[in-house]
């Protein structure tokens, strides 16, 4: 019965998560600005790399060339992502305490722990290699241990960016917290993260399916291909967005008796939900 109750408070986690964002669709500026930074990243790394490869194309420039870049692109994009997601973090804090995100503020604070970020970047960007080189083997045990390491590592970390954020902790410690608030949510957090990738596929599925059908059924390029473009990147933006919302969410939740006062009306809420299963009937809970 506990574990229904983590996670009916993790299903109310996810609504209160698209209420904040509806109410604040300013939040989905920092996965706007995450890919857009991300792409120019790339164009600025890739552009050198492929001008290299056209003057001298023997095997081992190709191949020297080839690491770094791929080095450079995991690297990179961990970082990127990791720094807006910090800034999200940080602008939900905000919103949950009656202002109004800015993505300036944001920005700044990401960058006052842009170090631990790198540091995470660094281990993460590392970590993603190793288990795309066992996942690409032909090794089925490979391939399932690369998933099933994969998943935990995804839960397990999934608190370093909001430990980094509002602990500033040591590189060690950014590990151990994570761990330890997941262990706080560990029925919490699959259902957030489940909930989640549902409601972006929901919101994404009017132009996605379609997109999909000319695409591969009809084989219409011209058409299909803009609308289920259109449709991957508005499932990634909102995913990004409402995984940043319930990530904050998650994280104070867990730790509680630290939280700021500003978000003691939302998580009384969540604290009410066992309270009411024993008592009677309940109420519709934060929408």
């Amino acid at each position: 019965m506990q574990l229904l109750g983590r996670a009916k408070r993790g299903y109310l986690l996810v609504r209160q998560s698209v209420s904040v964002l509806r109410e604040h669709p300013r939040l989905a500026l920092f996965p706007v600005v995450s890919g857009i930074a991300g792409l120019a990243y790339l164009a600025l790394l890739l552009t050198p790399m492929f001008s290299v490869l056209a003057l001298d194309s023997s095997d081992t420039i190709t191949f020297v060339v080839g690491g770094i870049a791929l080095v450079g692109i995991y690297l990179g994009t961990a970082f990127i992502s990791a720094f807006f997601t910090a800034a999200l973090v940080h602008q939900t804090r905000a919103v949950l305490a009656g202002e109004e995100p800015s993505l300036r503020d944001g920005i700044e604070n990401a960058w006052a722990v842009k170090w631990p970020l790198l540091a995470w970047a660094v281990i993460s960007a590392t970590v993603g290699v190793v288990l795309d080189l066992i996942s690409e083997s032909d090794s089925a045990v490979g391939q399932i241990l690369a998933m099933v390491v994969g998943i935990a590592w995804t839960l397990l970390t999934f608190f370093v960016i909001p430990v980094i954020v509002f602990e500033k902790p040591s590189v060690r410690e950014m590990f151990t917290r994570s761990a330890t608030t997941f262990k706080e949510t560990f029925g919490e957090t699959p259902i957030g993260l489940v909930g989640v990738n549902l409601i972006a596929m929901v919101v994404a599925l009017p132009v996605l399916a379609p997109g999909a059908y000319l695409l591969f059924a009809e084989e219409i390029l011209i058409l299909g291909l803009p609308l289920f473009v259109a449709g991957v990147l508005i499932a990634q933006l909102i995913t990004y967005t409402l995984r940043g919302i319930v990530k904050t969410a998650l994280y104070f939740y867990a730790t509680e008796g630290n939280r700021p006062a500003e978000f003691d009306e939302v998580f009384d809420r969540l604290d009410d939900v066992e309270t009411s299963r024993s008592t009677g009937p309940r109420g519709d809970g934060f929408i």
